[in-house]
């Protein structure tokens, strides 16, 4: 009996880049092995959902910085060109990327276990981790030829692109079984109703500026905490907070100046530096923009209060 596919992964994709697919391959046999080519240029970030099928994401041309979510942030690591990436069954995924990306999919439903019949393969189609940026030349030369390869117009085409997709499955199948990838944990998204991804985790970027008020983090970093892309992060803390990172940053750092100085604490200079100013000077600007006396007077009035 053949198993429910469920959600197949033509159809996510399709959704998430906004377009069909440029190249279909499909096995001839009954393994439901598909492949596709996609041309797109998509948002800062690509929202993949999750389907029922293995996907095998092949970068072929274009950005040279493509990352992925993970559970603990944005990767360290990126794909580029000539990278292959797997995606487990079940699992969404969303993707980084600085520019237009030239990819294939190939997706690969349980009942591609007919080709295997044993273990290994098994444990290629119930992949519990993604496996990203991988360099394969044997894939993506493999994926190349699969999309020259002239449409299903005969018997002979069809054996052909059946067997390609077969040998492409096998070399999966070793891919992980070698165990040589560093598995990724990806970032399970929650959609909203409207397909939009989930809001910014805003207290994990702001427990960061908090117990680091002295040093100077870039906003892709805060982004990373809040789990995505950095332009979408400053339009979202924005319109959460009424201001931009970097003027919010300054606000806690004052509110920090204003409670060592309340505690006693007179040396302007020290709490300049502690709390990452570029000078006694700018702090002592920046504080009585934002309140309207110096250190020193507030201090002043602290204390006589």
């Amino acid at each position: 009996m053949a198993h429910d596919i469920g959600v197949r992964g033509v159809d996510v994709y399709s959704q998430a880049c906004r377009t069909t697919p440029l190249v279909e391959r499909k096995s001839a046999e009954r393994t439901g092995i598909s492949l596709y080519g996609w041309g797109v240029k998509p948002d800062k970030e690509l929202f993949v959902s999750e389907s029922q099928e293995l996907t095998l994401a092949v970068h072929l041309s274009g950005a040279r910085r493509v990352r992925v979510f993970t559970d603990g942030g944005l990767s360290r690591r990126f794909s580029r060109p000539g990278d292959i990436t797997l995606i487990p069954r079940g699992q969404s995924i969303s993707y980084l990327t600085d520019g237009e990306v030239e990819f294939a999919t190939a997706h690969f439903p349980l009942d591609a276990a007919k080709i295997f019949r044993d273990v290994a393969g098994d444990r290629l189609l119930n992949l519990p981790h993604c496996l990203f940026a991988i360099r394969d030349d044997y894939v993506v030369s493999s994926v190349r030829t699969l999309m020259r390869a002239p449409a299903l117009s005969s018997r002979n085409t069809r054996h052909y692109v059946t067997h390609l997709l077969n040998s492409l499955a096998w070399h999966l199948v070793r891919v992980v079984a070698d165990g040589n990838a560093e598995p990724v944990r990806l970032a399970q998204w929650q959609p909203t109703t409207d397909g939009a991804m989930r809001e910014p985790d805003f207290d994990a970027a702001i427990a960061q500026i908090d117990a680091r008020l002295g040093d100077r983090i870039g906003l892709q970093e805060l982004a990373d905490h809040a789990g995505m892309g950095r332009t979408r992060f400053c339009e979202k803390f924005t319109q959460r907070f009424g201001c931009s990172p970097h003027r919010f940053i300054l606000r806690r750092r004052i509110e920090k100046a204003k409670a060592l100085l309340r505690e006693g604490r007179s040396n302007v200079t020290a709490i300049a530096y502690e709390l990452g100013f570029s000078s006694p000077s700018h702090f002592s600007v920046a504080f009585k923009a934002a309140t309207h006396v110096s250190p020193l007077e507030f201090a002043a009035l602290a204390t006589a209060g």
